[in-house]
């Protein structure tokens, strides 16, 4: 599937046809400046739960990319089974102290 690039001008000018086109012309990715600021996405026919439902999905995605992005630039890629195992022994051991306390 492809997307074509607007940019928020002319969005704002042509909102009504944009929208109505949608289903046609797939996914825009609306722009400001050059950088991409949005998505417009048609709806599935599947309803708006599951579009919704999807979205989530793709922002948790995200979300783990990322957490394996800095994982990977900080080195902890690396970490053997016993060294995670120690981690977790120790956080759970600063938590065990903080309820204690």
């Amino acid at each position: 599937m492809t997307s074509t690039l607007l940019n928020t001008r002319e969005l704002s000018k042509a909102t009504a046809k944009v929208l109505r086109d949608l289903p046609k012309t797939g996914p825009r990715v609306i722009t400001r400046g050059g950088e991409t600021v949005g998505i417009l996405i048609p709806p599935s026919g599947g309803g708006i739960e599951s579009d919704i439902d999807l979205l989530s999905r793709l922002r948790f995605g995200q979300a783990l990319a990322a957490i394996q992005r800095e994982a990977v630039l900080n080195g902890l890629d690396k970490l053997t089974m016993e060294e995670i195992n120690s981690e977790i022994r120790s956080s759970r051991t600063g938590r065990k102290k903080q309820k204690a306390a």
